[in-house]
């Protein structure tokens, strides 16, 4: 489980767009399960989440899951569990059958979660991964990616929720500006900026330790 974390504008999205074969890199290249980003075997090796799930809005819930079934040619006994334990964790049971345009938009996304986890793929991508959660939602996607682990399915989260990375991930790299501050894991990176959360972490790593206090003084003047 790793997790990508930064501001808006330091480069997860293009990252994740890059590795899903969206977007070509403008330098180096991207391997997914030993294939190069893009091509058919690395496109059928993973499933990708992206933050403003759109295109799908005549379908159901229901029907949306069994189309990427149907396109990825999952078996059908074992995704069907899969499918029904989701959807009851994200209490969508009652909406498997309306529209995917009808839903609000953090429905909307735990819709698109359950049809791609329930995949199984080798690795799965999600964007802004909490955004638009809420508290529910954010334990049952923890839940799901901690069980796809133990089944030796990679989980690749871009996300500003720091608490959300220091809980869920076994490894995070931090973004700044489109360049790498720092990767570890929760305990490795607290300990090596001798701080005790995430977020600290993170304002150290990119030269901001003061950032809080900072405005806080600014606005205290005024």
């Amino acid at each position: 489980m790793l997790g990508l974390v930064g501001p808006n504008g330091s480069g997860k999205t293009t990252l994740l767009h890059v590795i899903a074969g969206l977007s070509a890199a403008d330098d180096g290249r991207a391997v997914v399960c030993g294939c190069l980003a893009g091509s058919p075997a690395a496109r059928a090796s993973l499933a990708f989440v992206s933050d403003e799930p759109h295109g799908f809005d005549e379908l159901t819930v229901r029907e949306l899951a069994e189309l990427l079934r149907s396109l990825y040619g999952v078996e059908s006994g074992p995704w069907r569990a899969r499918l029904a334990v989701m959807v009851d964790a994200f209490g969508l049971s009652s909406r498997l059958d309306s529209r995917i345009g009808s839903l609000s938009r953090g429905l909307r996304r735990q819709a698109s979660m359950v049809a791609a986890f329930a995949l199984a793929t080798p690795l799965t991508l999600v964007d802004e991964a909490t955004a638009t959660l809420d508290p529910e939602a954010t334990v049952v996607l923890r839940a799901i990616v901690r069980a796809g682990a133990r089944r030796g399915n990679a989980t690749l989260l871009a996300t500003q929720d720091l608490a959300f990375a220091e809980r869920a991930c076994d490894c995070v790299v931090l973004l700044d500006r489109g360049t790498v501050a720092a990767v570890g894991s929760p305990d490795e990176l607290r300990e090596r900026y001798g701080c005790g959360r995430l977020e600290d972490v993170f304002l150290e790593a990119v030269g901001e330790a003061d950032l809080g206090r900072r405005t806080e003084r600014a606005l205290a003047a005024l």
